[in-house]
């Protein structure tokens, strides 16, 4: 089972337009979970996730439920650093738990879950995948980036004044978004061994108004991501996902 994790529905739709022999299912009595088929991979789709608290829970129960073997975080996250442009596509390369600090009591460092690690990196190979299915398949302006995940939906750069360190975020300057999940995703497949990647359309950037026309833009290129996620089910599937995932 390859699973899909978004905050609203728009964020799973175009993967819901294209599953073919869909159920759906109630998980704790409140989030709605669609299973289904695409390119004959099974397919699980989940919406309403929002935080890094829910993400972590709730993705781990999923995960121990059902066989899943990768998960893909998608939707919209929000520019740090001054390289992006609305409707770019961040994939996640390396991912920060952006609001930890437990360096009181603890050898851990800043952004790190004391007995995890500092940060989560993508595995190499559905890297490679997905980058290659943006570049050969779509349209689409997508770049590796470096996410630090928190719980809280930042606006303005003086909201994260007290982890940046001047232009830097965890020493990094280019290629760096902001989002509120993948960080929660990241530690629940660290504690069941399951790879994460996340794909997320630049729908925001720091200190800049957020309209109504960039949100409208940032969801004319759900179709062109959604593409290349679908493309990296298939090629995984024809290489041999359990090959490639280990």
């Amino acid at each position: 089972m390859i699973m899909i994790v978004g905050s609203n529905h728009d964020d799973i739709l175009y993967f819901d337009s294209i599953m073919t022999g869909k159920r759906t299912e109630k998980v704790f009595g409140t989030f709605e979970v669609t299973f289904g088929s695409i390119f004959n991979q099974e397919v699980m789709l989940v919406d309403g996730v929002y935080t890094n608290y829910l993400s972590a829970a709730l993705i781990t129960s999923l995960i121990q439920t059902y066989y899943t073997i990768l998960v893909f975080a998608v939707g919209k996250c929000t520019a740090w650093s001054g390289d992006w442009k609305i409707g770019d596509i961040a994939i996640s390369k390396l991912t920060f738990t952006g609001d930890v600090d437990q360096m009181e009591d603890t050898d851990a460092r800043f952004g790190q879950i004391p007995g995890l690690p500092s940060s989560y990196p993508c595995q190499k190979d559905i890297l490679a995948y997905l980058s290659s299915a943006f570049e050969n398949h779509t349209y689409a302006k997508a770049y590796e980036a470096t996410y630090v995940s928190t719980n809280v939906n930042f606006g303005s750069a003086e909201q994260l004044k007290e982890i940046r360190h001047g232009d830097a975020l965890y020493g990094f300057r280019e290629r760096v978004v902001l989002d509120s999940t993948l960080g929660g995703i990241a530690v629940a497949c660290k504690l069941t061994n399951i790879p994460f990647i996340g794909a997320k359309v630049v729908g925001r950037v720091l200190d800049k108004p957020y309209t109504v026309e960039e949100y409208a833009e940032a969801l004319g290129h759900y179709a062109e991501l959604g593409k290349a996620v679908v493309t990296t089910i298939g090629d995984i599937g024809r290489n041999d996902i359990q090959g490639v995932i280990e």
